[in-house]
């Protein structure tokens, strides 16, 4: 397997938009690991106000409420 299909993927969209829609994902910020693609999303202010959502490694889609709860996680500890 090579590095591109193992990345965590972040990519923002607008809130409109679902991630079901048949079109192409935008452009991603690609991060070695969830956590850290996890932190780029809570720390940064995407322009235009959109939404972050996160493809992990095994193709799992985590919507911004997801990605909150795992920041919250990763801040308890």
């Amino acid at each position: 397997m090579n590095a591109e299909n193992t990345a965590v993927r972040l990519q923002y969209w607008p809130p409109s938009h679902t991630v079901d829609a048949p079109d192409t994902w935008p452009e991603s910020f690609e991060f070695g690991t969830l956590d850290d693609a996890v932190a780029f999303a809570m720390t940064q202010a995407p322009a235009g106000r959109e939404v972050a959502w996160v493809r992990t490694a095994e193709g799992e889609v985590l919507k911004m409420a997801q990605i909150r709860r795992l920041w919250e996680l990763r801040q308890a500890h």
